[in-house]
């Protein structure tokens, strides 16, 4: 896992100097303030930084190579956390960061579409993620339906369905319409970050497929 700019020493290069004397601290461009926390998940050597901000919430996850790692760069996060400026400075009197003043409410981070491949299967908490969660309600109610996963639902109804998840209606019920459900899962895929399925592993399927 690498994050120089949180190296003991390497913060400073990355404290860059705002107008009017303010100092923002930035993680790979990500902006820091000392709003976030950290939570590790030993079990996946999982390290999340959490923003309860102005974007709704944001959540950056790491993966460490060892228990040693994992928790090197817990101290050094909470350490730059620390050193970071307070939300309030960072962020406009809107709630909006300054420099996104751009960003509309289409652009805010979703708590389900674009998330990293180890959340989009499981929540930070460990539970059942929405992806989860859907890929169920299709294997119950949605397999003997004509057309599941090929015919396309409305789009609107699609992001209307997000958009509830996330607003709290967070199980999918019998009387849903399964072909709304499969398109959330296919718009969940499409938006992943990076392939669920690596190149090594299609070249290696391929390569034992020919044999």
């Amino acid at each position: 896992m690498v994050l120089l700019c949180l190296m003991p020493g390497s913060a400073a290069k990355n404290a860059l100097p705002q107008r009017g004397g303010e100092v923002n601290l930035t993680l790979g461009g990500i902006d820091l303030n000392n709003s976030g926390s950290v939570v590790v998940r030993e079990d996946k050597k999982l390290l999340t930084v959490l923003f309860p901000d102005g974007r709704d919430g944001r959540a950056f996850t790491l993966k460490a190579e060892s228990s040693e790692d994992l928790y090197g760069w817990k101290t050094a996060l909470e350490q730059a956390l620390a050193q970071a400026p307070s939300a309030a400075l960072v962020m406009g009197h809107n709630g909006i960061f300054r420099n996104d003043t751009r960003r509309d409410k289409r652009t805010v981070k979703s708590l389900v579409v674009g998330r990293p491949i180890l959340l989009a299967l499981e929540d930070i908490d460990g539970g059942p993620s929405f992806l989860e969660k859907a890929l169920r309600f299709l294997e119950k109610f949605g397999i003997k339906v004509e057309g599941i996963l090929r015919q396309s639902a409305d789009v609107e109804e699609v992001d209307r369905r997000v958009q509830e998840y996330e607003q709290g209606k967070t199980e999918f019920g019998a009387d849903e319409d399964a072909h709304v459900v499969g398109d959330c899962v296919k718009h969940v895929l499409r938006e992943l970050p990076s392939s669920p399925v690596p190149a090594s592993c299609c070249t290696a399927l391929l390569e034992a497929y020919s044999m």
